[in-house]
């Protein structure tokens, strides 16, 4: 029994490739699950910096009702307006670069598994 040539691994990857993408250019069954996993994995990333940035944010005013917080000053301005205006930009300034690459560092994975 003779058996053929074996494909390369170029011919292999060129062709696992244009499985994955048809998959998901005709909307089938797996290109759906392939979607659905992207999606899912992005929504959780969503959902994790939206809640830890309300935690955080959402801490605030509770501090306010303590008294001691509420009065204390710092070079004569209050602590609260001191960690409204210097700590909570810059929490929302890196909260939206960890969203950002991580982010692009699932698509890329996504990217990847298409490839």
């Amino acid at each position: 029994m003779e058996v053929g040539p074996s494909p390369s691994d170029n011919e292999v990857s060129a062709s696992a490739q244009i499985d994955h993408l048809t998959e998901l250019a005709e909307q089938t069954r797996v290109g759906e699950v392939y979607l659905a996993a992207l999606m899912r994995r992005q929504l959780r990333l969503s959902l994790g910096v939206a809640v830890s940035l309300l935690a955080v944010l959402g801490v605030q005013p509770l501090l306010d009702r303590w008294v001691a917080y509420r009065q204390a000053a710092l070079f004569s301005i209050p602590v609260p307006w001191l960690v409204l205006g210097l700590l909570t930009y810059p929490l929302l300034v890196v909260a939206g670069y960890f969203y950002l690459g991580r982010s692009e560092s699932i698509d890329d994975e996504f990217g990847d598994l298409m490839r």
